[in-house]
């Protein structure tokens, strides 16, 4: 257990962070900066197919790529682009990513509380516990 409630805290500020950024532009960038036959990961087809619809009216052709970011490494399994084409991450895939490892962090302190204590407070959730967790939890 994270007995200070960082992990919590952590991902209460990126929720926040995410929050606040909704809005600024961020797709909009995102489409300006691509080149042709950039690859760009999305966590929905939904949102690949409206940023490739932007790009076409651009002129530019991209490859979408979805993927969800729990799964990530199969996109070694696709190779690389060809000649100086990029891979680029949509901001919502990349927010989901540092949430998701965020949250791994957290399991890996648990785990390795338990692991590296005896069969005493680490194996039993204490009320203070519950409660600063409350605290920062999102």
């Amino acid at each position: 257990m994270d007995h200070f409630g960082i992990g919590s805290g952590v991902a209460g500020s990126a929720n926040v962070y995410f929050q606040s950024a909704r809005r600024t532009g961020r797709t909009t960038s995102l489409v300006e900066s691509l080149k042709d036959g950039d690859r760009v990961v999305f966590l929905s087809e939904r949102e690949g197919r409206r940023v490739q619809s932007l790009c076409k009216e651009r002129g530019i052709e991209i490859e979408v790529i979805v993927c969800d970011p729990k799964d990530h490494k199969r996109l070694f399994g696709r190779g690389s682009p060809c000649g100086s084409e990029r891979t680029i991450f949509d901001h919502g895939w990349v927010e989901q990513f540092y949430l998701g490892e965020i949250e791994r962090a957290r399991r890996t302190i648990d785990r390795l509380q338990t692991e590296l204590s005896g069969r005493g407070e680490a194996h039993r959730s204490t009320q203070r516990q519950a409660e600063e967790f409350a605290k920062w939890r999102v």
